[in-house]
Parts: C-alpha cells; structure tokens; sequence
C-alpha cells in the first residue's frame, strides 16, 4: 500500500534566489517549498504527503481548496526568472493530528490518521457490476434457501490476487538506486487507463477450462461494457493470443499482460488518437514479471503493441534525482505534438528492478 503521507527527514533546505518567505525543502528525493517560519533544518522529522493526496475538506486545510484539496505539482520562477518545482507538501510535528501519537518514527504511515486519500481520475473511477432484479413467484420467496439463491449479488469484479496491481515506485522515493551499477531499459510512459488482461487454465477431473480475465487498474470487468479494457481485448483478440502462448508453454498455469488503454475520451485524447489502442507495458508469468525487451518480442509475435523503447542501455549511476526528472521532460513517441508523462526504468538483465520518473513538465501543464 502506498504511503501517501509519512514521517520522514529533511535531507536539506536551500534559498530560493528573490524569495524572502520561502525556500526549498528536499525530502528523498522529492523539493517542496516551505515557509521559512516554520524553520525547517537539515535531519529535522517532517510529515511529507506525496502528489496526488487528497486531503478531507475541513477547515484546517482550507488553503487547499483551490486544488480541490489535492497536492500537485507547482512550478515558480525565482528571483533569477528560473523554474522551480514544488512536488509534495511537507507539514511540521506540531500539527495537530501528529500531537496525538505517542511515539513518532521514520517511516511511519500516517496517511489515515490525516483521513488522506489517493485521487483517481474520473476515467479510473470503478462501475459496480450489479445483476439486474427478476421477479419470481411469490409462493417460492417464502422459502429462505430460495430467496438466497436468486439474491442479486455483485458480479466477480475482484483483481486476481495473483497478479500484482500496476504502481511503478517513483524515483523521489528510492533515490539511492542510482548509486546501483546497472543496465536499464528506458520506456515511455504512456498516459492512458492501465488494463490488465490474463488467461487462467482451470482444470478438474473431467474437463479443462481457459479462464480469460480482463481487469482495470484496480477491479475486474466480468463482460464488455463499451469500455476501453474490453474494445482492445477484442480488437487484438487477446483472449485467443494467451491461449496459443499457453499451447506453447504447456509448464504454466496462466499467463497475463498488462498495458495502457488510450483512446478518444481517455485522459483528454493527449495522443489524438481515433479510437481504442492498447500500448503493454508488461508480461507476466507464475515466475515473475519479463525483462522488457523480452516483453517487448513476445507482445510483437502477437500482433500487438509495446510501449515505446526510448534507450537499451542506460546507466543512471551518478545521476541525480533531478538529472532523471530531466530526462522524464521531452516530446511523447506517439505524437510529437504532446509532452511524454515520463519514463519507466527497468533493470535490463532480469526486469525485477524499477522505478517511474514522471516528468514535472507534463505534471505542471495537465495540472497534475
């Protein structure tokens, strides 16, 4: 579960050139701008909310109602006309939700003790899947085990627990990965709806049946409804795509890909496309997530699409959370008209390291 909000320490405090009330805060990996009359100093504990906190509205955060109670990315210019990033918001010990704790430590999640959620774009937002009512005889509702029998019920909309959901670290929170000596594979990050979408052999004593799944980001979708998870399942009849792979590869017991949905009325059409498209991102087996580039070969084989592979062998050792959040910025490879949202590192070798460094140029322009 992420931690939106947690204790954590200032790892340094800088001015920003003309600015008298302010300054900059760094946090891991994260800058945020502090009012100086909080007196923030380096190795001070700290309550840091990540981007995308969403805080109650009540009174005390009234300051944020502007942004809708959401933590955004914020770009400033200093005294010198250049840009600065504020990613986060950084509250001291003395608020007063921390003064009910008796003990405080690093690390802590205090993301429900400040009532804070996790903002999910209306696209994201999930349907409830719900069995339409019928009418039955009444001499046959009397009966209890009956009435339980015909009781609408919610349709199988829980994610498989065997496939791990889609969230990427950010680079703001692991920064000492790029003290690490590796070989990364670069990707886009596209911006769209994450689909998942898996095939399951189910056997008994007497037959055998494929199970095929189609997820969102956080639920399954029993059947099509019109949205952009089943379009593209059958648009690139992914269904019988898994079902051949695991003809060929008859030691597994299910196979799942997972991508980005993008289309007409998905996240405001950045890519101006005309219809429902699917860019995976992932492949994955029982014994874990692929390397990308094997990803990539195995997705193409099947007629389908893969994120856009923007560097083989890159070596970020050395690099600064901010020479990374650099390299995030620039023109997306689907349409040079639209900034990329940023790009996903994964260890070359073996695929089981990652992180997302998404860019404060496309956060701060699409208002995120």
């Amino acid at each position: 579960m992420r931690k939106l909000a947690s204790i954590r320490l200032i790892q340094g405090v800088e001015p920003i050139a003309g600015k008298d009330r302010v300054e900059l805060a760094t946090v891991d990996g994260w800058t945020c701008m502090v009012s100086k009359a909080d007196g923030f100093k380096h190795g001070d504990m700290c309550v840091f909310c990540e981007p995308d906190s969403v805080f109650p509205q009540t009174e005390q955060w009234e300051f944020l109602r502007k942004y809708n109670f959401r933590i955004k990315t914020q770009k400033f210019k200093d005294g010198n006309g250049l840009p600065v990033y504020s990613q986060g918001l950084v509250l001291p010990l003395t608020t007063p939700q921390i003064k009910t704790l008796k003990e405080i430590n690093v690390g802590d999640d205090v993301t429900d003790l400040f009532g804070i959620t996790k903002y999910e774009p209306p696209m994201d937002k999930e349907r409830n899947v719900v069995t339409s009512k019928r009418h039955y005889p009444k001499w046959l509702m009397r009966h209890a085990w009956f009435r339980k029998l015909v009781a609408p019920k919610k349709g199988n909309v829980e994610f498989p627990s065997f496939i791990s959901k889609t969230d990427e670290e950010r680079i703001q929170n692991c920064p000492e990965i790029l003290e690490q000596d590796l070989r990364w594979v670069a990707t886009e990050k596209v911006d769209g709806q994450s689909g998942t979408f898996a095939l399951v052999r189910r056997k008994s004593l007497f037959f055998k049946r494929d199970e095929f799944i189609v997820c969102s980001r956080n639920m399954r979708i029993p059947k099509p409804d019109g949205r952009s998870y089943w379009v593209v399942a059958e648009k690139y009849n992914i269904r019988k795509m898994l079902i051949q792979w695991l003809e060929y590869h008859k030691q597994y017991r299910w196979v799942a890909l997972q991508g980005e949905c993008i289309g007409p009325d998905v996240q405001s059409n950045k890519y101006k496309v005309r219809e429902y498209d699917l860019y995976v991102f992932n492949f994955v087996t029982p014994e874990g997530r692929r390397d990308s580039l094997t990803a990539k070969a195995e997705v193409e084989r099947m007629g389908m699409k893969f994120v856009p592979v923007l560097s083989e062998n890159e070596n970020l050792m050395g690099k600064t959370v901010n020479d990374v959040l650099t390299m995030a910025n620039g023109k997306s490879a689907l349409n040079e008209d639209s900034l990329r949202e940023g790009i996903v590192f994964r260890e070359a070798k073996a695929g089981r390291l990652s992180f997302k460094a998404v860019s404060p140029e496309f956060l701060f322009k699409n208002g995120e």
